[in-house]
């Protein structure tokens, strides 16, 4: 109780007594029962709560998190007020009366977890047929690993991160749980079907070559033909008669072979020709294995009277002239890094 006098310039004065001064209740914040629901992925915003305002002086207003505002004025009888599209992690409320009192209010909210699963696929090859490990990485933020299992395509759950020979097919998925109720799904990821890898050996269309042909496996074929590595080359140059294995390895290591027996053709080289019936000179048989083959044509004195590369033929002229009769020397040079063979001998040109 308050006594107040009132008094003025001259004196006069008035007396109020027992004057009464209720203190308002203070402003008390409670969590409504039942209201918290977490969000228990991060960025999922879809936590919430509700809280109830007793004391001050009504209509309440609140913000969130934001001193600053912007606050949401109840009506003059509400006290409830609920909070929705929250992440996880604390949060503070603060409350305003009508009479302007502050006072602010921290809420325990539980704290979200961040998985952000991805997925990495690993080709192999096991007894010659393709494998797969599909291995799920998760935020780091995630520091005990027993706090997480893992589902491939909702089946049952495993502690282990790894799956091995997952099924071809596509639009597998794998789903991480954590204890905390959050499970995230990984981007959907196909596994292909791969066939057995296979290899045959077969002649080229060339003389002394052999063509292998892979089918099957993951492809990015690699070969080697007797323990010689040919990248991706696939067509061989035979030197000799002889066995031949190739082995073809595809891209997951995956390997197969196959051998066989191949006759070698050497180069022939003719004994004489007549010019004019459509059989000029020039080796032949295997001359076609020998890209860069070379041949010099020397008359009785020592002069080249035709120099020919691999499929040119002499017609037994000289700078236009017909050559008598008679025998001509030639020098042919195979020119090839694996066989470097020279032939030196003659042949007759009959007219």
């Amino acid at each position: 109780l308050y006594d107040i006098i009132v008094q003025d310039e001259l004196g006069c004065y008035v007396l109020l007594e027992d004057i009464e001064i209720i203190e308002a209740a203070p402003v008390m914040l409670s969590i409504v029962p039942n209201s918290i629901l977490p969000e228990v992925c991060e960025g999922d915003m879809d936590g919430e709560f509700s809280i109830d305002i007793s004391g001050g002086t009504l209509p309440y207003s609140v913000a969130l998190d934001d001193i600053n505002g912007p606050y949401a004025t109840g009506s003059a009888t509400q006290t409830q007020f609920d909070f929705t599209g929250l992440s996880g992690g604390d949060h503070i409320v603060y409350v305003r009366d009508a009479q302007g009192c502050e006072s602010e209010w921290n809420i325990t909210f539980p704290e979200s977890v961040r998985l952000d699963p991805e997925v990495a696929i690993e080709f192999g090859c096991t007894n010659n047929l393709s494998t797969n490990t599909v291995t799920v990485t998760i935020d780091e933020s995630i520091t005990n690993p027993s706090d997480v299992d893992y589902s491939l395509n909702g089946g049952p759950y495993q502690s282990s991160n790894v799956f091995t020979d997952v099924l071809p097919g596509v639009g597998h998925y794998i789903e991480v749980r954590h204890t905390n109720g959050c499970i995230k799904p990984t981007e959907p990821f196909d596994i292909p079907n791969y066939e057995p890898l296979q290899v045959v050996l077969e002649e080229g269309t060339n003389i002394n070559e052999i063509v292998a042909i892979a089918t099957g496996g993951t492809g990015n074929y690699e070969f080697e033909l007797n323990g010689e590595p040919y990248g991706s080359t696939s067509t061989f140059q035979i030197y000799e008669t002889g066995n031949y294995t190739v082995v073809v390895t595809d891209s997951n290591g995956c390997t197969a072979t196959a051998s066989g027996y191949f006759e070698y053709i050497d180069v022939c080289i003719p004994n004489y020709f007549t010019p004019g019936q459509g059989n000029n000179w020039g080796p032949g048989c295997g001359k076609d294995s020998y890209r860069n083959l070379t041949v010099d044509i020397y008359d009785r004195y020592g002069r080249v009277v035709a120099r020919l590369r691999v499929n040119d033929k002499w017609d037994g002229k000289y700078n236009g002239r017909e050559l008598p009769s008679g025998d001509y020397w030639y020098v042919v040079k195979l020119n090839d890094k694996k066989d470097d063979r020279d032939f030196v001998g003659h042949f007759t040109l009959y007219r």
